[in-house]
């Protein structure tokens, strides 16, 4: 019997990884090009301004990124509407906590006091609010080829811009740069989606009855959001809570590490993202998919915990003699702590497929509750490392939490599982 190959879910994961990994590979030259032509300081601040806009515009998605992942494979006719409400709601809300970070002096230590510099703070969270929930919407719609395409072709361009606006301006050329390319990336990807792939997708599917009911998607979104609350607000409050207590240089030493070992997490994540779509449109295929995205898991683990623990120094020797002395214990306990995140990410697809969201974000809680008590109790003593310290205990923790969960969801795909979900699987696949 010949074995089933791989598919749409390698290769798509396959275009998220490159995407990941190419958009990574850029950001550490863009950091590294930073990080010669501005001061530490001024890399430290700007690293933090940059966090903050990402961490609003993170929170006002709502977690729509992963209910267009989820949902859009089965939203038939409804997926116009149902991507331009997502779109209109989350504009709104990034453009209210925009406003409200601003006049209420959160970003103080780091955003500029002018009112110009400020506007385009704001302005800067709707847009990339768009910028992430688009890319949902193409992998949600099994056009996760062009996900790569975008982002690659994206940080090239802010690298290049790096030059021009630090000439412009000595203390935000970081930021504008960052920014300057955003507009047309929006723009061209959306022409692309309502032009084009959704009509195609509405097509294919027709009528569609499969979408969740307001009520069920308000309940899934709330449980993904305060996981989502937990995630992100963790990463992003670290930060904060470094160039507050630690200082700008210091901040800008973390902060470069944290780039480095996100690339890889954003890997594993990358495979659990397409197994998530596959699985939901092809529910009678669930073991395979599920089987595929664990070997590919494994692959990725391995390969990125092996090689950058061993190369941390001269990757970041790239960045200048300073960031290789004091980041790289830090970048290997990140890397060290990659496991912990691969079992949640792994885990998180079957929550959403199984539509049970909470038991994610209470345990998540838990790992980020650990993480904050070793943290705020080490960085007077140790630094920047306690938060390699948090990191590492906290991934042995979501092992105890997430892999007990995970390992008996995986033993339940049985033939059953395959004949329940036959009867959802959409008749025709996309092109």
């Amino acid at each position: 019997m010949r074995r089933p190959r791989a598919g749409r879910l390698v290769q798509n994961a396959v275009a998220l990884i490159v995407s990941g990994g190419g958009t990574g590979l850029i950001g550490i030259v863009f950091w590294g090009v930073a990080a010669h032509v501005a001061t530490a300081a001024t890399v430290g601040r700007m690293s933090v301004e940059i966090a903050a806009m990402t961490l609003l515009a993170t929170l006002a998605q709502l977690s729509f990124g992963s209910s267009f992942e989820r949902f859009l494979p089965i939203a038939g006719d409804r997926t116009r509407a149902f991507v331009i409400r997502a779109y209109s709601l989350c504009a709104f809300i990034s453009l209210i906590i925009a406003t409200l970070y601003v006049v209420l002096g959160i970003g103080h230590r780091f955003l500029p006091t002018s009112f110009g510099w400020r506007a385009l703070f704001v302005i800067s969270v709707v847009l990339w609010t768009i910028f992430a929930l688009q890319d949902s919407v193409l992998i949600g719609l099994r056009a996760t080829r062009w996900v790569p395409v975008e982002n690659i072709l994206y940080s090239l361009v802010k690298l290049s811009l790096i030059p021009v606006f630090i000439m412009i301006s000595a203390s935000q050329g970081i930021f504008l740069a960052w920014m300057a390319p955003i507009v047309v990336i929006i723009v061209t990807v959306n022409w692309y989606l309502f032009r084009r792939r959704i009509p195609m997708h509405e097509a294919i599917k027709g009528a569609t009855e499969k979408l969740p009911s307001l009520r069920e998607l308000f309940v899934l979104t709330v449980a993904q959001y305060a996981t989502l609350l937990v995630t992100v607000l963790t990463g992003s409050i670290v930060s904060l809570i470094v160039i507050d207590r630690l200082g700008a240089v210091a901040s800008a030493h973390y902060y470069l590490p944290g780039q480095i070992a996100g690339g890889a997490s954003v890997a594993l994540w990358s495979i659990d993202r397409s197994f998530l779509v596959e699985a939901s449109s092809e529910r009678g295929a669930l073991r395979r998919h599920a089987r595929s995205a664990l070997k590919a898991g494994i692959i990725v683990l391995v390969s990125t915990v092996g090689l950058g623990v061993i190369f941390a120094p001269e990757i970041l020797k790239i960045f200048g003699p300073s960031y290789a002395a004091k980041g790289t214990t830090l970048l290997r306990m990140f890397l060290l702590s990659l496991p912990g995140s691969a079992i949640v990410a792994f885990y998180s697809s079957f929550a959403w497929l199984d539509k049970r969201v909470w038991k994610l974000a209470v345990r998540e809680s838990l790992s980020a509750a650990v993480y904050f008590v070793l943290v705020f109790t080490l960085i007077g003593h140790y630094g920047i490392l306690s938060i390699g310290i948090a990191q590492l205990v906290t991934s042995v923790v979501q092992g105890f939490l997430f892999l007990p969960l995970l390992i008996t969801r995986y033993r339940r795909i049985t033939s059953d599982d395959a004949a329940n979900g036959a009867a959802v699987t959409d008749r025709v696949a996309d092109p």
